[in-house]
């Protein structure tokens, strides 16, 4: 009766992030985990920002903001721009509940390394409940070798688990690279967005390929 009890002690409750899409939080099971990094892959036009963006919105708050931060692959102007004509975008949260920035200067200033500095600085004092970085794989070839990447992707991952929010990581990853890239080791899940034939038509799909810790509605939901 002990040995039961103590099992039961042991059931851990995973807290969730909303997307504020009823029909994706069903398919992640409540949402994304709280406290954990998760990867947003797709083509170029697959819905990757508007979906980043949608988290954004939907959890940021003036105590404990969303971080957005861009690097070098759309401009910053660009990303707010088309942002504002989804019906979500909330122009009055701009600057309080969800804080844009751009990493841009300190990847052409200092590499990595810089990037890494200015990123915890900016948890540090920001304390974002979520913390996108968008495009995640255009910092790849800043990095000087595997080794120094991986040096990196572990530091980040330290960062971004001290302040307890989510990240996610946005990129115009493909299916082979899920098997070989090193940041989807590091990744606690892993959503593919991309495009499929319905007859004479074409429409986006969402498929989840990783949810560690949670269950999931598996294959591709439109």
């Amino acid at each position: 009766e002990r040995a039961d009890a103590g099992a039961r002690a042991l059931v851990c409750v995973i807290e969730r992030l909303p997307s504020g899409i009823p029909r994706l939080d069903g398919v992640l099971s409540g949402g994304l985990a709280v406290d954990s990094i998760n990867l947003i892959i797709g083509v170029p036009g697959s819905g990757k920002t508007i979906l980043a963006q949608r988290y954004a919105f939907t959890n940021g708050t003036a105590e404990r903001p969303a971080l957005y931060l861009s690097t070098v692959s759309e401009p910053l102007d660009k990303i707010v721009r088309f942002g504002q004509t989804m019906s979500f975008f909330d122009v009055a949260a701009v600057g309080t509940r969800v804080l844009y920035e751009d990493l841009g200067q300190d990847l052409d200033r200092g590499g990595l390394p810089a990037v890494l500095e200015r990123i915890q600085t900016l948890m540090r004092e920001r304390r974002p409940a979520l913390l996108v970085i968008d495009s995640f794989k255009a910092l790849t070839p800043y990095a000087a070798d595997d080794r120094d990447y991986r040096s990196f992707l572990h530091q980040l991952a330290g960062a971004a688990s001290a302040i307890s929010g989510v990240s996610l990581w946005i990129g115009e990853y493909d299916r082979e690279e899920v098997a070989t890239a090193p940041e989807f080791a590091v990744a606690d899940s892993v959503i593919a967005l991309g495009t499929q034939r319905f007859g004479d038509r074409s429409g986006r799909v969402l498929e989840v390929l990783k949810l560690r810790g949670s269950d999931y509605a598996a294959g591709q939901h439109g």
